[in-house]
């Protein structure tokens, strides 16, 4: 508001803030890290408060482990991530300092945790809490770091062939490590923690039948990407033109629907519940950090073309009728 005064001044000083230039996702890593920071603070308190629930997340035959961490939690991680939320909802210059701090922090003590439960067949759900935890504070480390410049280039000239070589060899790679790869690690910890897998009749050919329809949409979308693009859906072999053909001309965001129906048809394949939030946490990761970062480029690149294509065509739910850009509007009036 005109004339207010900017507290942010008196708390920090005008030569470590800086205004806003997203605002969306410094809010939703403000939100993420102040909840994880309280959210470490009141699991101690339950362990401490509660001591049967020490069984749960127990990681030998006692609490010696289990309780070893408590300082090294509390004073670095807990308040480290709420010292993230502040920075970033402030959008102090050194929120990404801090967010690289804490993802770092979870990071080494998921693969402590992880590489302890393997030796010692114990303190899996821990894994499984710290798992998601490493996710989330790394890729919203990554929205708070303003990279959205070094991350989206422009693919090099190159014949369609090699783009759609290019374009499938990613497929091949990414698609191994997300639906394979990563739910069988997923459905391996879950079984070793006990968690119930689900069953329905016909759950594979179910399954299969529903992967390939949700797969169409993602390679339909790569070769006009490749084609029309003239690039890769790789952000840094991004495309060259602005692509409002195929499934685009529906939908603002075909790849992202296409892979969020796979990992739920591979979570119905494997009848696992920790694979289906895994597939859904791969929808907010996108809609909350990837497609702000990736909207932003196509804003500075393209202009007024994106902006009325982005307020014409929805994000994830597909329109009935083809876009028409606002020259082709014109002219079929």
């Amino acid at each position: 508001m005109a004339g207010s005064p900017n507290y942010s001044r008196y708390l920090f000083g005008n030569q470590y803030f800086r205004k806003p230039q997203n605002m969306n996702i410094n809010t939703s890593a403000s939100i993420y890290y102040l909840l994880q920071g309280f959210g470490v603070l009141l699991w101690w308190g339950l362990l401490f408060v509660w001591p049967e629930s020490r069984e749960l997340f127990r990681m030998g035959s006692d609490d010696t482990v289990l309780l070893s961490f408590w300082l090294p939690d509390i004073v670095f991680l807990a308040f480290g991530s709420i010292a993230a939320g502040v920075l970033s909802f402030v959008e102090h210059q050194y929120k990404a300092i801090v967010a690289w701090f804490v993802t770092g922090l979870v990071t080494y003590a998921t693969m402590y945790t992880f590489s302890y439960a393997l030796m010692n067949d114990s303190g899996w759900l821990g894994v499984v809490f710290m798992a998601p935890a490493t996710l989330w504070s790394g890729v919203f480390a990554i929205g708070v770091s303003s990279i959205g410049d070094r991350m989206f280039r422009k693919s090099a000239e190159a014949s369609t062939g090699w783009i759609l070589f290019k374009t499938f060899s990613q497929i091949v790679v990414v698609w191994s490590l997300i639906l394979v790869v990563f739910p069988y690690l997923i459905v391996w910890a879950e079984r070793r923690i006990g968690i119930s897998q689900f069953e329905f009749p016909f759950q594979i050919p179910v399954s299969v039948v529903l992967f390939v329809l949700a797969s169409i949409p993602g390679v339909w979308s790569a070769i006009v990407m490749s084609k029309f693009g003239e690039g890769t859906p790789l952000p840094m072999d991004h495309a060259s033109n602005f692509v409002v053909e195929g499934p685009y001309a529906y939908v603002r965001n075909p790849m992202a629907v296409s892979g969020i129906g796979q990992g739920i048809t591979v979570a119905l394949m494997w009848g696992s519940p920790l694979v289906l939030i895994y597939a859904l946490m791969g929808s907010l990761i996108w809609q909350l950090i990837f497609r702000p970062l990736e909207e932003e480029d196509l804003e500075k690149r393209f202009g007024d073309e994106f902006v009325h294509y982005r307020d014409s065509v929805r994000c994830w739910i597909p329109r009935f009728r083809k876009y028409l850009t606002a020259e082709d509007a014109k002219t079929a009036e």
